[in-house]
């Protein structure tokens, strides 16, 4: 009971007129009454108050209530079923068809949920089908589907890869204005569209936000950030972000450092990267590549005693160099024109226990083409073929190219036999470029050998390979040479029936 209660059954019987009464004591608890009825009107008033905001603020959320989405536990039963029915349309890429459904079904009894419209934005999103996306996500918003940060999330990222950033930025706005905290996936989404723009300040301020409303953000975003910045030249931003790391202790990966090495170099600032690998902590795992960011760095700069003595550290590490280690290197001498050093470099790897690739036999036979020095490619191609080192599709190409400018197309079939011989076997797409090639130059008498040799090699013609002969052939007025040089594989069986139907007509 109420203090202002009890008093009254005090003095409450204590009732006379002031006029009348003339007993001190009496008139001490008649003032008494009145204040204390004064009172009670007071209670009684804060009381309908409190309730009366109570009822607006239990309206108030309920009505927020209502206009959540929808939680997890809801996909479950028929709405489950129709979520998997959605899931497997969009991995079959019928799109259109999960779109079609999803609307259809929107006005029926089970109707999708907030997560199966994800499933299918989400797939529109990664086909680059942002139009839909739009369309789709207006569309349940006018059927009262209410979107979660997954949805916001989507329709943001496909704004930001049309680098519409006004409107993303009102997507923002709606994730606050809807009471969700954006996530490092909204913020990154920002970022990209700004690292693609060139507009650095910017993607710095989106960084700073996201460090403020997702309290610090993880290793994987911070590389990125760093990447992104420094693939822009801007070193100003990549370094704050980078002291931002060390001073929240976050955990370093390799490529962070390999980046910021790379980027420091590339801006001329040569003790900044090498402050950066000396800072490398113990926990990381320290491999080649960050020794290998060093010595590309010095490479370029035409550094390459520099360049040497960190190949000599690694061994002092005892770390092997690996094949990216001999291509930067040999790319360094190449770049000087000392090809005799790249030879020699080609020759140790194996000392040094690893295997040349294709990839710096290319290297090296790019700069002997640039100096007209087909008898070295033979020489690195016959090293290519005792080392049963195997050919890419860049070194067909780049032997082909190179013979075709010097005129010295024979040697290049000649020397292409070869490579067939001993069990390279090159894809038929690499046969139809040189067919297009050769075509082109009225150089058929060549695409029947090549085409003879692709067959002896255990490669059958495809559709595309007889379309660029038919027109080459034709336009020389030889169509019958080219239906003798398919004759025997039709009559062998060696042609695929879309072929077979396509020589019939």
């Amino acid at each position: 009971m109420g203090l202002y209660k009890r008093l009254t059954r005090i003095f409450g019987s204590y009732a006379a007129s002031s006029s009348t009464v003339s007993d001190p004591s009496i008139t001490f608890k008649s003032d008494m009454r009145q204040v204390i009825e004064s009172q009670l009107v007071l209670e009684a008033t804060a009381e309908r108050q409190r309730r009366k905001r109570k009822h607006l603020v239990d309206a108030t959320i309920h009505e927020r209530k209502s206009k959540m989405p929808e939680t997890i536990n809801l996909l479950a039963g028929d709405k489950l079923n129709l979520h998997h029915r959605i899931q497997n349309l969009c991995r079959a890429n019928k799109l259109d068809e999960a779109v079609v459904l999803l609307k259809q079904l929107q006005y029926f009894r089970i109707r999708p949920t907030i997560f199966t419209y994800n499933t299918a934005l989400g797939q529109l999103q990664r086909a680059g089908q942002h139009a839909k996306v739009f369309a789709l996500f207006d569309f349940m918003c006018l059927a009262d589907v209410i979107p979660n940060l997954a949805t916001y999330n989507i329709v943001l990222a496909s704004h930001c890869e049309l680098l519409d950033i006004e409107t993303s930025f009102s997507i923002l706005k709606k994730i606050y204005d809807a009471m969700f905290m954006p996530s490092t996936v909204t913020f990154n989404h920002l970022m990209k569209a700004h690292f693609r723009l060139e507009k650095y300040e910017d993607a710095m301020k989106i960084f700073k936000e996201m460090l403020e409303k997702c309290h610090g953000v993880d290793p994987t975003t911070y590389a990125a950030t760093i990447e992104g910045f420094v693939n822009g030249g801007a070193m100003d931003q990549a370094s704050e972000v980078y002291i931002e790391m060390k001073q929240r202790g976050s955990i370093f990966s390799e490529p962070v450092f390999c980046n910021l090495i790379k980027g420091y170099f590339a801006a001329g600032r040569v003790q900044e990267a090498l402050d950066v690998f000396e800072f490398i902590p113990e926990k990381v795992e320290e491999t080649v590549m960050s020794y290998n960011a060093v010595m590309d760095g010095y490479c370029k700069e035409g550094q390459m005693g520099e360049a040497l003595g960190f190949l000599e550290r690694l061994r002092e590490r005892n770390l092997i160099p690996d094949v990216a280690s001999f291509t930067i290197l040999m790319t360094g001498y190449i770049r000087q024109g000392n090809l005799q050093e790249a030879e020699k470099l080609i020759r140790s790897m194996q000392e040094k226990g690893c295997s040349p690739t294709a990839v710096l036999y290319n290297t090296l036979m790019d700069a002997y083409f640039l100096q007209s020095k087909h008898a070295e490619v033979q020489k690195a191609v016959e090293a290519m073929l005792e080392k049963q080192c195997e050919p890419d599709d860049k070194t067909y190409e780049m032997l082909f190219d190179g013979f075709l400018k010097m005129s010295k197309l024979d040697e290049f079939l000649k020397l292409f036999r070869k490579m067939t011989q001993v069990g390279f076997k090159p894809e038929v797409t690499i046969y139809n470029k040189f067919f297009t090639t050769l075509c082109n130059e009225g150089k058929l008498d060549e695409a029947s050998r090549l085409f003879h040799g692709m067959v002896d090699a255990g490669r059958n013609p495809d559709v595309w390979t007889y379309n660029i002969l038919r027109e080459g052939f034709s336009r020389e007025g030889r169509k019958g040479e080219l239906k003798k040089l398919f004759q025997n594989l039709l009559e062998m069986g060696f042609l695929s029936e879309d072929l077979v139907a396509q020589l019939k007509l």
